[in-house]
C-alpha cells in the first residue's frame, strides 16, 4: 500500500504537469460548481483559502470576488503565512470569526466514497476542522486526484462535499 508521503509526492508531480489553459479551465469549472454548492445568500460566515500558484492549486479568485459581489456582508476568513505561521485573517477587514458556517479546503486528493482529503500533511485543516463540527465543509480538487481506499488516521475528517472540475461528490 502506498504511504500518504509517497501518495502526495505523486500528486503533486501530476499537478504540476497540467498547463495554464488546462488549470484555467478547470479551475473555472470547479468555481462554477462551487457557485452552485449552496444557498450563498444563507451562508454568515466562510473560511477560503489562497490558492499557492506554485502548488498549482486550484484558483478560486473568480469565485471570492463573485462572493465578495454579491454577498457584502458576508463575513470572509483566509488562512495568510504570516512571519513563517499560518494565521487567520478577515479577509476584509473586520471581525475575525471563531466559527464558520462554510469552509473551503484544498486538496492534493481524495476518496469519492469516503470523502476523506489527502492534504499537504502540515495537518493545518486536520486541526482546524476539527474545531469547526458545525461547518458545512468542502473540499474542491481536481479529479486527477480522485483516488479509492485512502488510507485514514484516527484525526482524519471528512469532507460533506468534494467539487472537482469534471464531478460532485456527496456524502452519503
Amino acid at each position: 500500500m502506498t504511504t500518504k508521503s509517497e501518495l502526495r509526492k505523486s500528486l503533486k508531480e501530476a499537478r504540476l504537469t497540467m498547463s495554464d489553459a488546462e488549470h484555467t479551465l478547470k479551475s473555472r469549472q470547479i468555481n462554477k460548481r462551487l457557485l452552485q454548492a449552496t444557498d450563498w445568500s444563507r451562508v454568515k460566515s466562510l473560511h477560503y483559502f489562497e490558492p499557492l500558484q506554485e502548488l498549482l492549486e486550484v484558483d478560486t479568485t473568480d469565485f471570492v470576488t463573485n462572493l465578495e459581489d454579491q454577498y457584502p456582508d458576508l463575513q470572509l476568513c483566509v488562512p495568510r503565512l504570516i512571519e513563517g505561521e499560518w494565521q487567520l485573517v478577515a479577509a476584509r477587514g473586520g471581525l475575525l470569526r471563531d466559527e464558520f458556517d462554510v469552509i473551503i479546503v484544498p486538496m492534493l486528493g481524495f476518496d469519492p466514497k469516503t470523502l476523506q482529503r489527502v492534504g499537504y500533511g502540515g495537518g493545518y485543516y486536520d486541526k482546524f476542522l476539527a474545531t469547526q463540527p458545525q461547518a458545512f465543509k468542502i473540499g474542491i480538487c481536481f479529479e486527477e486526484g480522485k483516488r479509492l481506499d485512502l488510507a485514514t488516521e484516527p484525526h482524519d475528517i471528512p469532507l460533506d462535499l468534494i467539487i472537482t472540475d469534471i464531478a460532485i461528490y456527496e456524502r452519503k
